[in-house]
């Protein structure tokens, strides 16, 4: 199916417009919150990036500080899966309660998850050829998790397949799309970020609460790009044909 991708951002900022009073009680409690409370753990932890800016130094220090807090990071990922999941629900399945939609991303949050290791692991393994091959293989999957959350009377497996079928004959346009679109809203929000800091910095001076509250934008800002690419995924899941609501 031909579409524009124009169209696709105009239909994602439609969404953003029209839906922030459903969308932001969803996004604040499962995806800010988490951001905020990983922040604020990563300053009271006393995690310490090597000044010199040593590649090897600084992921030995990252995954250090992974290893010692793996309950939380399992905790953080299993609540920002069930806030991805919900507002792709919410979105998707219209006609239902916020109720019903939460309590639903409850019961299929596991295969949801089990779909994105699923999309990792295929992206990976393209990039084991070429980066190239991964962006394609981006393209063609990018739709899976989006349909399973569209059509809650298809499985795994069959949302899947059909996310894949979304995707046929589009999947390098796709992957491009999808690819460019995170490095721009990637690289646009790390811009912010250093503008944050850098004005922050002489104002914190080692004080772990006037740290804490330098996250606060910080995971606003994320929060805000977060949701937008998932609005962008849902403009794209319609424009491609995908049901609303299993139809």
């Amino acid at each position: 199916m031909k579409f524009s991708f124009r169209g696709v951002l105009a239909d994602a900022v439609t969404l953003w417009r029209t839906d922030r009073a459903l969308m932001w009680p969803i996004a604040g409690a499962f995806l800010f919150l988490p951001l905020l409370g990983l922040c604020l753990l990563a300053v009271t932890s006393g995690i310490q990036l090597p000044e010199s800016g040593d590649r090897a130094q600084t992921r030995e220090v990252i995954n250090g500080f992974l290893l010692s807090n793996l309950g939380w990071m399992a905790l953080f990922i299993a609540i920002t899966e069930f806030g991805g999941l919900a507002l792709l629900s919410l979105y998707l399945r219209r006609g239902e309660t916020v109720g019903s939609v939460l309590l639903s991303s409850v019961q299929r949050l596991i295969p949801f998850f089990l779909i994105g290791i699923v999309v990792n692991t295929l992206v990976q393994l393209g990039t084991y050829l070429l980066i190239v091959p991964a962006i394609y293989v981006f393209g063609r999957t990018w739709m899976m998790g989006v349909a399973y959350a569209a059509e809650p009377t298809r499985g795994a497996w069959q949302a899947m397949v059909r996310g894949f079928e979304l995707s046929d004959k589009n999947g390098w346009k796709i992957g491009f799309f999808a690819v460019g679109l995170a490095l721009f809203i990637g690289a646009s929000a790390m811009s912010i970020a250093f503008v944050i800091f850098a004005v922050a910095a002489p104002l914190v001076a080692g004080s772990q609460a006037a740290a804490s509250l330098v996250f606060l934008p910080i995971a606003l800002l994320v929060t805000l790009s977060w949701v937008f690419f998932t609005l962008v995924r849902i403009a794209l899941y319609r424009r491609l044909g995908g049901s609303i609501n299993g139809m």
